[in-house]
This record gives structure tokens, sequence and C-alpha cells, in this order.
């Protein structure tokens, strides 16, 4: 995937979720949920044109991956899935990840890998493994608890969410995690393995512009839980 095909993928996306906003009813629920989702995607389109716009122009633009992606985004989509908790005691412990990973990035950005030079890599990681695990909590405890979610699995948008970011972290987490030793192969591996995570990218970004409408799609009496 080429990166105006990827950026076109998350203007979708954005659109989507833009047009949301005159759709969904005044006192819905899920309004200040659909807020972040739009702030979220319109975050990462903001700073993957940015990005794009430094190569186009011979610069570096890991500064800005190190700070906007590895940093920022792992942060609003833990913010993200911490609202979707319903145990305080687990609310607590991301509270405390979220600020462990503050200070391992801070740690790592002076000690090991500078931000300006090198992606970095070990804080991505741990980032993406944070989001993995709380992921997959989500889910298991939709599957295993009954009334999670007092609707239909299909008609919630934070079902769709959830399941988009753990497709995307879970190859993510090991592209990235690898990044740096992959500069070493063949370009046109490492050209077809960066294609495939803006795929997996754009499928990320989409599923966010589009999960609200899951109510519209799935009805009622078509899908149970």
């Amino acid at each position: 995937m080429t990166p105006p095909v990827y950026l076109s993928c998350i203007g979708l996306g954005l659109l989507c979720s833009l047009v949301y906003f005159y759709l969904r009813k005044p006192q819905s629920e899920e309004k200040r949920a659909h807020e972040y989702i739009f702030f979220l995607i319109f975050y990462v389109l903001a700073f993957e044109i940015y990005a794009i716009y430094l190569v186009q122009n011979g610069q570096k633009n890991v500064l800005v991956y190190n700070i906007f992606f590895v940093f920022g985004e792992t942060l609003l989509i833990l913010i993200y899935l911490k609202s979707l908790v319903d145990l305080e005691a687990v609310k607590k412990r991301m509270d405390q990840f979220m600020l462990f990973f503050t200070v391992w990035a801070i740690v790592n950005s002076i000690f090991f890998q500078k931000p300006t030079d090198l992606f970095q890599q070990y804080t991505h990681l741990l980032g993406s493994f944070g989001i993995v695990v709380v992921s997959c909590y989500l889910l298991y405890r939709v599957f295993l608890e009954e009334g999670f979610w007092d609707q239909p699995l299909l008609r919630v948008p934070h079902f769709w969410n959830v399941a988009a970011i753990l497709l995307f972290y879970c190859p993510n987490f090991i592209y990235f995690g690898a990044i740096n030793i992959l500069w070493d192969i063949d370009k046109w591996y490492l050209t077809v393995l960066a294609s495939m995570n803006r795929v997996f990218a754009a499928l990320l970004y989409l599923i966010l512009g589009l999960s609200f409408y899951s109510s519209y799609i799935f009805s009622t009496d078509r899908y149970g839980r």
C-alpha cells in the first residue's frame, strides 16, 4: 500500500466519523467515545501527513513517529481502552502501567535510543504489549461475562474498535519490534513489510471511523449476543 492510498484510507475513516456527528442521537451514551475516536483519527492523519511531507522533502521523520506514534498514540489508545474497563482494580493497574510507560520512554530517550536518530523500538514494544494485553482482557470479559455490554455484540462500536486495535498491534508488535534490524535486509522485502503494516493500519482507522455505524448495520432482530 502506497503512502497516498494509506492517507486516503485514514481520511475516509475520518470522514465517516465526521458524518456520524450528524446521525447520532443528541443524548447518545456513545457521544464522548465517538468524539474521542474522531480526535484520535484526526491526530493520526495530521502526524502521518507531516511525516510523509518530511520524507518527500529529504528530511528524517523518525522524531515525528517517536513522539506522536510511539508515545502519543500509545497513550491515547490506552486511555480509550481504560474507559471500557469496568473494574477499578484493573483501571488502577492501567494507570500504573501508563506511568511506567512514560518513565521508561524518558529513560530510553536519554540513555538508550535517541529519539532524533533511531526509532524507539524498546518503548514501542512495551506500549504495544500493554495494548495487546488490555485488548485481550476486554475481549475475554466480553465473551465470558454475560451482559458485559447490554446489547447484541455486533452492534457495540467498542467491540469493533478493540478487535481492530488488537488486529493492528499484534503484527505491528513484531514489525516495529524488529525494524532497526530490518534496515539491513533487502530493500524490496522491507518495502513489502512496510506496505503490509500500512494495510493493517488502514484497516484500523477505517474500522474506527465506521464502528459507530454498527447499530445501524446490525439490527437486533437478526443478530443476537
